[in-house]
């Protein structure tokens, strides 16, 4: 009797070659998910980052640049929490317009709102025009967006206190907290701009 060896598979071994590539590609399959998961979300987080940053300095470029109003009244016309009115120039024309920086709750949103000056002598009459500057603040009313500082502030100083006296404020940091929209924690910016044409 001639004894024939064939070369080639079982039907166990194909079945156990095939579960494990399986499992080797379900595992393959789900690392690589949770890789391009997390940059993805890294992506998103850092853009978050970069536009509010790139925001946050023209807040801050706007702040420094305060002068009196048109009318001569004070730089500085209203400081709270959420919200800060002053005057500068935002459209170049030597004149003194009114800005104000405040968080919308509905929206989550810091905007900004300007009255150009109008007329001779300039006033504040035309209507006041919006726009969105941040999406997705989730500061609380524990952490305020803007804080007021006098000349004495050395770094470690504490703000000043409410009801604000505006012809002390001479420095106001900024803080935002952002939310990253894939729901991670909210992202935290801090500026400060200290007002140069107020001089003591």
């Amino acid at each position: 009797m001639t004894n024939f060896r064939t070369k080639g598979f079982t039907l166990i071994e194909f079945l156990l070659s095939v579960s494990i590539a399986i499992v080797v590609g379900f595992v393959v399959s789900t690392f690589m998910k949770d890789i391009i998961g997390l940059g993805s979300k890294a992506q998103s987080n850092m853009t978050a980052v970069l536009e509010s940053r790139k925001i946050l300095s023209v807040i801050v470029s706007e702040l420094r640049s305060t002068i009196p109003s048109a009318l001569g009244s004070y730089a500085i016309e209203t400081a709270a929490t959420s919200s800060v009115t002053f005057f500068a120039d935002v459209n170049s024309d030597d004149i003194a317009d009114r800005v104000r920086y405040f968080l919308d709750p509905p929206t989550k949103s810091i905007k900004r709102g300007v009255i150009l000056a109008s007329g001779t002598p300039p006033a504040y009459t035309l209507p006041e025009t919006f726009s969105t500057l941040i999406s997705g603040v989730s500061n609380s009313t524990s952490t305020p967006i803007f804080n007021y500082y006098d000349a004495a502030y050395d770094g470690t100083t504490n703000p000043l206190t409410f009801p604000i006296n505006i012809t002390s404020v001479r420095l106001i940091k900024v803080t935002v907290w952002v939310n990253d929209p894939k729901g991670t924690d909210p992202v935290i910016m801090t500026s400060q701009a200290m007002l140069r044409n107020l001089k003591d």
